[in-house]
């Protein structure tokens, strides 16, 4: 075997070796990127003020009447940290920084609901303030939820996971 030849296969392995080692960084980096949006997820709701916000409206009917929102300060201001909080979680799932179906797992419920109750008020917000895109992350984000959940969603994780141990 003349040095050419060795020196080639040796190149070669390199090669290999380096693209093998950047896939599995690529790999790392996307993984600790996806933990770190689920951190940041759960203190976006862990927070009193986002927390509070949802319970409140929570409490409220579906397509409640706008104007019953308008009239009550402290309602309007639970519909709008809940709006900034669904508003950011769409954006993070159209980017691709959290996964849909994780984002559905942690609050996909409160998404869903939040969206059921104040729906209305964000057509009326939409009309009043001539502005298409109040709430548009929030509707889009319900709207992939509604035609792709999570497994767990429709069964419930205790069964929907049962046996599945985590990633």
């Amino acid at each position: 075997m003349d040095l050419s030849a060795v020196a080639d296969a040796v190149v070669a392995a390199a090669v290999v070796a380096g693209v093998a080692f950047g896939i599995i960084e690529l790999r790392h980096a996307t993984r600790t990127r996806r933990d770190q949006a689920a951190v940041d997820i759960v203190r976006t709701v862990q927070t009193q003020e986002v927390r509070r916000a949802v319970e409140r409206v929570l409490k409220l009917p579906d397509d409640v009447d706008p104007d019953i929102i308008r009239a009550d300060q402290a309602l309007l201001d639970a519909a709008l940290a809940v709006d900034s909080a669904c508003e950011m979680w769409g954006s993070m799932v159209f980017e691709g920084v959290v996964d849909q179906h994780m984002l559905d797992r942690m609050v996909g419920g409160w998404v869903r609901g939040t969206w059921r109750r104040l729906r209305r008020w964000i057509a009326a917000e939409r009309i009043d303030n001539q502005n298409p895109n109040v709430a548009e992350w929030w509707q889009w984000l319900y709207e992939r939820l509604e035609a792709d959940p999570d497994p767990g969603k429709s069964q419930a994780a205790y069964i929907a996971y049962r046996g599945r141990r985590s990633r």
